[in-house]
């Protein structure tokens, strides 16, 4: 299990990289710049600490981080269709289906037996 987690968590690290960079990438700011930034900077944090040593509540925060990046684009009002969106969503959506999936494989996995 703990391959999965180094695993699912550097791709958490890479997409929210991707985040990160992306306003400076495709040449947007604003409100839509502000939250890429902090954002990815949170979900780059956290990911590389579950890395380090895990603990569950990394996880419900890249949760909550990553729903938070999926809504983004409608709450904060960004242009239909631009970059920005579509940066948001893609982002959001992975990040939020990676934290979903370890959680679940936390709560779910099999249990050792002690007989």
């Amino acid at each position: 299990m703990e391959k999965w987690r180094s695993q699912t968590n550097l791709i958490t690290m890479l997409f929210a990289a991707l985040l990160f960079l992306s306003p400076w990438l495709l040449g947007y700011g604003g409100p839509a710049a502000w939250n890429a930034w902090a954002c990815g900077a949170v979900l780059c944090v956290m990911a590389a600490r579950a890395v380090v040593a895990f603990a569950e509540w990394d996880e419900w925060i890249e949760l909550a981080v990553g729903l938070w990046v999926l809504a983004a684009p409608w709450v904060l009002k960004f242009p239909a269709g631009s970059a920005p969106t579509k940066v948001h969503v893609l982002v959001g959506s992975i990040v939020t289906l990676l934290a979903t999936v370890e959680l679940w494989k936390e709560h779910h996995a099999p249990r050792a037996s002690t007989s």
